[in-house]
């Protein structure tokens, strides 16, 4: 149970951040322990996402100051059509840099979108990105 609650205290590095990715090329985010906020451009559409991060595990053997991370994210994108959710799964790896102020990740998400007019489709994207603490 300690390694739970320590993992959750833990998950992913407090501050804001900046990232780039597909479909959002670009966008904000804020984090707090285990939880993380986002808003972005998604080709021509206003997004955010808020992803809650289940674990994170320190990667061995690499030589670098390296964690991967999992979790739940829950997103919308809106536009003159309507809006669209997307719930998803998510891992990365965070990358900690001799400069205590930076930490650059990479992340992966994969789930569902959800048309608000009925129907659905898989959903993937992806996401690179620098944390200032």
């Amino acid at each position: 149970m300690t390694g739970l609650v320590l993992s959750l205290a833990y998950a992913q590095t407090p501050g804001f951040g900046v990232y780039s990715g597909y479909p959002t090329y670009l966008g904000l985010q804020y984090q707090i322990m285990n939880l993380r906020f986002g808003a972005g451009l998604n080709l021509g559409r206003f997004g955010g996402d808020v992803a809650l991060i289940l674990a994170k595990s320190p990667v061995v053997g690499l030589g670098l100051d390296t964690s991967w991370y999992y979790g739940l994210g829950l997103g919308a994108t809106a536009a003159a059509g309507g809006l669209d959710i997307y719930p998803h799964g998510l891992a990365g790896l965070e990358f900690r840099l001799p400069d205590p102020a930076l930490n650059l990740y990479a992340e992966g998400q994969l789930g569902a979108l959800v048309f608000t007019g009925g129907g659905f489709r898989p959903y993937f994207a992806g996401r690179l990105g620098v944390i200032l603490r």
